[in-house]
């Protein structure tokens, strides 16, 4: 026996039913995409700017036969070249079996851009690094050529100026324009801030400018991702010294204190300072670039104890988004079961069913000769 019937089978939708569940498969699909967008903090800069954030656009004097690129240096297997040095200087177990430098102090960049500054009406009242110190400068290289020694020096001792003027606001560097234009860029004073990521306690060697202590540190910033930026400080607050492991330095063969910090508890830093140079480093993928930056002091922020935040005043309409979108589930839902109940009684729902089992309960059976003898009576 063959059924024809014009009714669906069971487990094909209706048009309408499929209509809604794509619907409701898109909507939840913008419903995450929404979500996604509103947690990166750029979405909330966008919408709210801070008016510090502007940085003034700088022109770019790119000279590219100036550059010596880093394969260059890498190609030679010793590393470093006998006419450089590296920014990080000796420990102080290595000073004590060197020998004594005694140096003169030359103050004659200081008193340039000291002069510079008083003569600038219209600027920012900060000095700036003369460019006639860094046209030794050499980008792309590993570590600071000892031709830029000069321009190192003096550069890191100007950052010590900037701390004296608190109250000229500088503009906030990005990472972006000390990568792509670092002349352009080059000598001029910036304020940074980021989250520190390693910190270390060297001894510089003798120089013209001075000595001492200074604090080599790299920090990541909001616009690097997880790019690095160099910075070499003069000095840093109490609170980031603290953090430096104590009782290395009472050592006989004292060791160079160093920081680490790979988790979420880095702290957040900020200083003002000068662009030197793009420098190259190693690491885990070989050979990469770094802005380096020269200041004179290296700041914590404080944490800040939030009371409230942007996202509270979006908390209500995402409430009301959950509750719509809820409701919509529900209403499908019971759809869903209203359209099978429907159809549960149909013959077409019944011819779907598994085949039914015979039952020779209250069936008579008779033989031929029975049934020919009860047509012949």
């Amino acid at each position: 026996m063959r059924f024809r019937t014009n009714q669906r089978p069971r487990g094909a939708l209706r048009p309408g039913d499929q209509r809604r569940l794509a619907a409701l498969i898109a909507g939840v699909g913008v419903l995450m995409l929404c979500f996604t967008i509103v947690r990166r903090p750029q979405f909330w800069h966008r919408m709210f700017p801070d008016a510090n954030t502007e940085t003034e656009a700088i022109s770019s004097d790119v000279n590219p036969n100036s550059r010596i690129r880093l394969n260059d240096v890498i190609a030679n297997s010793s590393g470093i070249q006998h006419d450089e040095f590296l920014s990080s200087a000796q420990t102080s177990a290595e000073q004590t079996t060197s020998s004594v430098v005694t140096v003169t102090a030359n103050r004659l960049p200081l008193d340039i851009a000291e002069a510079d500054s008083a003569k600038s009406d219209a600027g920012m009242g900060v000095p700036r690094v003369p460019k006639d110190l860094l046209k030794t400068v050499k980008d792309d290289v590993i570590g600071v050529y000892s031709s830029e020694s000069k321009a190192y020096y003096a550069t890191l001792k100007m950052a010590t100026l900037i701390d004296r003027k608190k109250t000229i606001p500088l503009p906030n560097g990005a990472f972006a324009l000390f990568m792509d234009s670092p002349h352009g860029s080059r000598g001029m004073p910036w304020r940074v801030e980021g989250r520190l990521r390693r910190l270390a306690e060297v001894n510089e060697r003798p120089n013209p400018y001075g000595g001492g202590k200074v604090y080599d540190a790299w920090i990541t910033t909001p616009d690097s991702g997880d790019q690095l930026v160099h910075v070499v400080a003069m000095s840093a607050d109490k609170t980031l010294k603290n953090l430096l492991p104590q009782g290395s330095t009472r050592q006989k063969t004292p060791l160079r204190p160093v920081v680490e910090f790979t988790g979420k508890n880095s702290p957040n830093v900020e200083f003002s300072g000068y662009f030197f140079k793009r420098e190259g480093y190693a690491s885990r993928q070989g050979v990469s670039l770094a802005p380096l930056l020269l200041a004179g002091t290296l700041h914590k922020i404080p944490e800040v104890v939030i009371t409230s935040t942007r996202a509270e005043q979006l908390t209500p309409y995402l409430g009301w988004l959950t509750m719509a979108v809820c409701a919509t589930v529900a209403f499908v839902w019971c759809s869903f079961l209203m359209s099978d109940a429907a159809h549960s009684r149909t013959r077409a729902h019944a011819l779907t069913r598994l085949p039914a089992h015979a039952s020779f309960e209250n069936v008579k059976a008779k033989t031929i000769r029975e049934t020919l003898g009860d047509l012949e009576a």
